[in-house]
């Protein structure tokens, strides 16, 4: 009994899945099968598939280990040599299979030369294929019977052979077709996360000049009323600074910071709108466990005082709810709407990052609308907490 035929026929079928991914215009350098490292060591699969010397000894073991046992079983064993012979099939195997996998893919299949790599692969399994039909025939005069079952050189034995060398191509190549698939899509998931991560720093990056913008705006009007309120608005000022500059840049944070950065913000609005501005904010819930993406909120507060309060002569409400109820935090803010101001409102760059940021960290789980109800532009989120 030979290594060879303990591969079934049907393990041809993880070649055809690889023969299958060769059309006219796939790339010579296609992604499977790559000689380097696509992600650092340490992340994902890239840290299964580091030790590549101890998973092929492993795959080289169990193979040999399962011929041994198949071997035993068949009661035809005559001489305690007939292990050593079986071992040194392997070194042929080795041979075949990592000529195919490093020299024979990369350097004819992915390069479109198909005719010769199909011609040099059938020309390597006949070659094989008579070098084992002399080491069965050497053994077999040797004593041992085990290799009696193929001697001669005849097209039924090469036959044999080469769909058992063949079977053992396609396993191996099915394998680490599977393996460098599972690297690529490693790659690309870590690819798209740095993506993702560097247009939400960009989105937030955007909120903070935006910000101070306004803001510089409110202190200069007061200043140039000499307003007694200019070092509270400076106090304020720095306050906000300080949690942009030192708080926004986790991923998450803790919910009653950002509710005081929020009444920070409004603090200063209302010095400047005077008492002509009241703002209404309502919390219902638990929060001091809850966690959120940073300045996700104030995006729509800033954007309610901007537009709401734009061309209101007379006195004008905001109102704002935060309420924490069953794994989702829903936010409403409701301002006033001048007739024709909504899309103008709507369509603001503030709205349009808060909603691309939404769209990276929630996908579909979140809900966001926005509604002209009467005189009253009215903003109702809802995200989900965990």
């Amino acid at each position: 009994m030979t290594i060879q035929q303990l591969v079934v026929l049907k393990i041809p079928y993880f070649y055809s899945a690889l023969i299958s991914i060769i059309v006219p215009n796939s790339s010579p350098q296609h992604v499977l099968f790559t000689r380097r490292r696509t992600l650092p060591p340490g992340k994902g699969y890239a840290r299964l598939f580091r030790w590549r010397w101890l998973y092929h000894s492993l795959f080289w073991l169990c193979f040999f280990s399962t011929a041994v046992l198949i071997a035993i079983n068949t009661d035809r064993i005559r001489h305690g040599t007939f292990f050593l012979q079986l071992l040194s099939l392997i070194p042929p195997d080795m041979a075949q299979v990592y000529l195919n996998l490093y020299v024979l893919i990369p350097f004819l299949l992915f390069k479109r030369k198909y005719f010769l790599y199909f011609a040099v692969l059938l020309a390597s399994i006949l070659l094989q294929s008579a070098l084992f039909i002399w080491l069965h025939r050497f053994y077999l005069l040797s004593g041992e019977t085990a290799f009696a079952y193929v001697m001669e050189y005849t097209p039924g034995n090469f036959a044999i052979q080469s769909l058992n060398i063949f079977s053992l191509v396609g396993l191996t190549t099915g394998i680490k077709f599977l393996k460098d698939w599972m690297m690529q899509e490693e790659h690309w998931r870590e690819r798209e996360r740095q993506h993702l991560e560097t247009e939400l720093n960009f989105l937030k990056a955007q909120i903070h000049p935006h910000f101070f913008f306004n803001t510089l705006n409110n202190l200069y009007s007061l200043t140039i009323r000499k307003s007694d309120q200019a070092p509270e608005v400076v106090l304020k000022l720095s306050d906000l600074m300080s949690y942009m500059l030192y708080e926004s840049g986790a991923a998450m944070v803790p919910l009653d910071k950002e509710i005081a950065n929020l009444e920070n913000y409004m603090d200063l609005e209302k010095l400047r709108f005077g008492k002509r501005l009241t703002v209404g904010f309502e919390k219902k819930g638990i929060m001091t466990t809850v966690r959120v993406p940073p300045l996700l909120l104030l995006a729509f507060v800033e954007n309610s005082f901007k537009h709401g309060l734009k061309d209101q002569m007379g006195p004008a409400r905001i109102d704002l709810s935060l309420e924490i109820s069953d794994e989702w935090l829903i936010f409403v803010v409701a301002n006033p709407a001048s007739p024709g101001s909504e899309e103008k409102e709507k369509s603001g760059i503030g709205l349009k990052n808060v909603t691309r940021r939404l769209d990276i960290l929630y996908g579909e789980g979140y809900s966001l609308q926005l509604d002209t109800p009467d005189t009253l532009f009215k903003v109702h989120l809802k995200i989900p907490l965990s």
